[in-house]
């Protein structure tokens, strides 16, 4: 090694000294008193670095919120879900927590997952029990309505929402996963027909097939949706600046968003990339204002073709949920 690399290198500032040395590289290390002279690079390459390392944010505020006037009736344009943000409650499981395997004895075959834990299929008496797991939904459609204050105030009032989602899974039941309670089906279309009657008792599940899998199991796909509303999804909301407060019926915490109207149009981003109105990673929504005449047949609209000028009572009348 050079004498002048193993040599530690120190400076006297104000009564103290820093050093450094070969193996602590640009991170000094204070042996006493104050100093900022070398600490500063140190650190500012480490900001720097780790600035270069930081994942994009693929649902960011592409525009400044400018705040406006948010009352109306709103129709989903464009949505940005963060693709990082898992259903906690629905999300697929693991491998976590599989049963060990005592020793000497044959591994169980595996499963896909260890849904498998949660089956209980009884052949000709169906499927008792089944957590179906899938991963976050998908937006695919929203609706918002906001009302002014019961004193004509422009800055809060009344807010109504549906989110509609969906999601498409596909499972892989093993031969053993399906005959864990003594009932071997003799086909997958035999599974699949109990996989599918236990679907129509969850609501929101269609779309069920099970076919062969090649190794005795079956894999199996479905397809999810559901209409959120309700307390989670309603209640006051209020503007200050450039953001809204919406105060849920049900007493959970309130959300809030960043906003700003720009004529007809409406674009949400969830305050310190939190998700708007706490639906899974919903970050950013573009809404069109509901407009007799434009083109759209929106929400509570039968019809609505473009440049009309005279519409119907019945494309005139806007429903909320």
């Amino acid at each position: 090694m050079r004498p002048d690399l193993a040599r530690p290198l120190t400076a006297p500032l104000l009564g103290g000294d820093i050093m450094a040395d070969q193996k602590d590289g640009c991170c000094l290390r204070v042996i006493s008193g104050t100093s900022i002279h070398f600490g500063v690079l140190c650190i500012g390459a480490l900001l720097s670095f780790g600035t270069g390392c930081r994942p994009e944010d693929a649902c960011a505020e592409t525009n400044t919120p400018c705040g406006g006037n948010p009352i109306g009736s709103w129709a989903e344009a464009s949505v940005c879900q963060d693709p990082v943000s898992q259903d906690t409650i629905a999300g697929k499981q693991t491998y976590r927590n599989q049963p060990i395997v005592p020793g000497g004895q044959s591994p169980p075959e595996l499963t896909s997952m260890d849904w498998c834990s949660s089956l209980q299929y009884f052949g000709p008496n169906g499927i008792r029990m089944f957590a179906l797991p899938r991963d976050t939904p998908a937006v695919q459609g929203a609706f918002l309505s906001y009302s002014a204050g019961s004193s004509g105030e422009l800055n809060r009032g009344l807010y109504t929402t549906l989110l509609t989602s969906s999601d498409r899974t596909s499972i892989n039941y093993s031969a053993s996963c399906l005959a864990r309670f003594g009932y071997a089906p003799g086909s997958c279309g035999e599974f699949g027909m109990a996989f599918a009657d236990y679907g129509l008792t969850l609501g929101g599940i269609k779309e069920t097939s099970c076919r062969d899998s090649g190794d005795g199991g079956c894999l199996c796909s479905y397809l999810s949706e559901s209409d959120a509303a309700g307390t989670n999804l309603s209640g006051i909301w209020n503007a200050e600046g450039n953001v809204i407060t919406h105060y849920a019926g049900s007493g959970v915490l309130p959300t809030k968003v960043d906003y700003c109207v720009n004529g007809n149009q409406m674009t949400l981003w969830g305050h310190n990339r939190t998700s708007i109105l706490d639906f899974i990673g919903l970050r950013t929504l573009t809404l069109r204002r509901v407009v007799c005449g434009d083109g759209f047949a929106d929400r509570g609209e039968d019809c609505d073709p473009p440049n009309q000028t005279t519409c119907s009572a019945t494309c005139q009348k806007i429903a909320v949920p």
